[in-house]
C-alpha cells in the first residue's frame, strides 16, 4: 500500500518530464491515479470526495488569493520604485558582491521563516528578491532551490517552527520540545551544508531543468 503514492507520483513526473503531458495534465493523472486507488482499496466514498473536494476547493481558493496579493504588492512596490532602490543601495551604497547579497538573502530567508510560513514569506520577498536575483546574473531555478532549502531550515528553528511543533505532537509524552529542539541540530547542519554545495556547484541542480529544456 505504501508503495502508490510513488508510483502516482512517478507517473505523473514520468509523463511530464517525456513531454507526453503539461504540467496541469500531469496534475489530473495524478488525480486520477488516486482516484482508482482509492476505489480499487474499497474507500471511494461519498463521503471521502465530499470531503477532497472542499479541501481541495479551499486550498486552490487559498492560493489564487496568494497569487493574486503577490501580484498587487509587487506592482505597488515596482510603482513606488522599491526594486531600484533596493538596487541601489545593496549595490552602490553598501557595495556589496553579488554573492554578498545572495548571502544576505538567504539569512533573511531563515529570520522570516522564523515567524512566516513560506507561502506568505514568498509573497513578501518575491517581488523584491527575483529582479534582483535576475539582474544581478544568477539562475532563477537555481534560486529557488536554495528558497526551498532555506525555507526547510525555518521550518524546524525556534521558535516558530511548524515542524517542531508537528513532530512534538507524534512524540511520545516523555519527549520534551527541548528535547526536539536540541535534535534539529545536526539536520540543520547538512542542509547548510547542502546549500554551500548547490551554491558552489549550481550544476548539481540544473541538469536536470537544463536536460529538460534543452531537449
Amino acid at each position: 500500500a505504501g508503495i502508490i503514492p510513488f508510483l502516482i507520483f512517478g507517473t505523473m513526473m514520468g509523463l511530464f518530464l517525456t513531454g507526453i503531458t503539461t504540467l496541469v495534465e500531469s496534475s489530473a493523472v495524478g488525480a486520477l491515479g488516486a482516484l482508482i486507488a482509492a476505489a480499487v482499496k474499497r474507500r471511494l466514498t461519498f463521503t471521502v470526495i465530499d470531503s477532497t473536494m472542499r479541501q481541495t476547493l479551499a486550498i486552490s481558493c487559498m492560493f489564487l488569493f496568494i497569487i493574486l496579493a503577490a501580484l498587487c504588492f509587487g506592482s505597488v512596490y515596482d510603482g513606488l520604485g522599491a526594486k531600484n532602490a533596493i538596487r541601489t543601495l545593496l549595490l552602490e551604497r553598501w557595495e556589496l558582491t553579488p554573492w554578498e547579497i545572495l548571502i544576505m538573502m538567504m539569512v533573511s530567508f531563515v529570520i522570516l521563516g522564523m515567524f512566516l510560513d513560506d507561502t506568505a514569506m514568498l509573497v513578501i520577498v518575491a517581488p523584491l528578491y527575483i529582479p534582483l536575483i535576475i539582474g544581478l546574473g544568477f539562475n532563477p531555478i537555481w534560486f529557488g532551490i536554495l528558497y526551498v532549502i532555506t525555507c526547510q531550515i525555518a521550518y524546524i528553528t525556534p521558535p516558530f517552527g511548524y515542524n517542531l511543533f508537528l513532530m512534538r505532537a507524534m512524540a511520545p509524552p516523555e519527549i520534551t520540545l527541548v528535547d526536539i529542539y536540541r535534535s534539529i541540530v545536526p539536520f540543520v547542519g547538512i542542509m547548510i551544508l547542502t546549500i554551500i554545495i548547490v551554491m558552489a556547484f549550481p550544476q548539481l541542480t540544473l541538469w536536470l531543468p537544463n536536460w529538460y529544456f534543452g531537449r
